[in-house]
């Protein structure tokens, strides 16, 4: 099933529940927070603050509101630029009076947190407590695609809804060329490393361009501000980078598993068997294991804002 089926599948669910007063007052949307989690918030929210007989119209007031981010019953909480956590002040000072009042336009109240999973731990013990008692008529959406990250109590007072499994990662557009890189394998010497890190740091050269061109776009239309659709785009590109760094590493994972003699049926990759088997021939246990410890320590050097050129350095290498 398709990411497009699953969030129609699971819409229509909602609409249901809707249509019978039976919405759940928390969910945990597991995909994409900027792809098909997103899309299922924005089309949950548009069915919920929608005023037209048919719902979602996505034509009135309120879906128009929603949709451009503009409605006062609604409070998008995202990760800070600098931190990049949702910090307890954003649940505290935010988050919690809004969803606590009467709403402006006399019906629901919605809180949106996108990477639900960069919740500090002050901020997600506050949050806890907004669950375990939730005003009335309000409406909590966690999007996140770690959820192993996430207090299992906040887990529980949510009801799961799934999107994305499997190899839905990345995005259509950025899989193939991600994967023709991996294809490719490791690097065993510096030139070869050189070569590999220069094809990634291209990849992720294009998907900033990308990213850029879409919230221009997105700016022309709900009028933003410069320094918000900055911030917007830096978060995207670490969410597009964070997301495709996950990929390289289940990939090295898988051809360490390989090298242990593992079946297919034990790979993320299952597709990719011939090519990760065709790399896990080349290589010892110690070599396999230390290439994959490449990948995590790059994933550390950019946590701490290292230049991207030379953290993909270490991970080709192997490092």
């Amino acid at each position: 099933m398709s990411s497009l089926e699953r969030i129609a599948d699971v819409f229509d669910g909602l609409k249901q529940s809707h249509e019978a007063g039976r919405l759940a007052h928390a969910y945990l949307i597991v995909g994409s927070p900027r792809g098909d989690a997103m899309a299922l918030a924005e089309s949950l929210l548009q069915l919920v603050f929608c005023t037209s007989k048919k719902k979602p119209c996505g034509t009135c007031a309120g879906c128009t509101k929603v949709k451009s981010r503009r409605h006062p019953d609604v409070l998008w909480l995202e990760p800070e630029s600098k931190s990049r956590k949702i910090t307890i002040e954003q649940i505290r000072d935010e988050l919690q009076p809004r969803i606590s009042q009467t709403s402006f336009e006399g019906g629901w109240k919605a809180g949106v947190l996108v990477h639900a999973e960069r919740l500090t731990d002050n901020a997600a013990n506050s949050f806890l407590k907004t669950l375990e008692e939730p005003p009335g008529a309000s409406l909590l959406l966690l999007l996140t695609d770690a959820v192993q990250h996430l207090l299992p109590t906040i887990i529980s007072r949510c009801q799961k809804l799934v999107l994305s499994a499997g190899q839905d990662l990345i995005e259509d557009e950025w899989r193939e060329p991600l994967m023709t890189i991996l294809r490719m394998g490791s690097a065993g010497d510096v030139v070869s490393s050189f070569g590999q890190s220069g094809r990634f740091k291209a990849l992720m050269d294009e998907i900033r361009k990308s990213v850029v061109a879409a919230e221009e776009a997105r700016q022309a239309e709900t009028e933003e501000d410069e320094d918000t659709q900055v911030a917007r785009v830096a978060a995207r590109v670490q969410d597009v980078r964070t997301r495709i760094l996950r990929c390289m590493l289940l990939w090295r994972r898988d051809v360490l598993m390989a090298v242990l003699g593992m079946g297919d049926e034990i790979l993320h990759f299952r597709h990719e068997a011939e090519a990760v088997r065709r790399e896990a021939a080349t290589l010892d246990y110690g070599e396999a294991l230390r290439r994959l410890r490449g990948v995590e320590e790059m994933m550390r050097k950019l946590e701490r804002n290292l230049p991207e050129e030379a953290a993909f350095e270490t991970c080709w290498s192997g490092v």
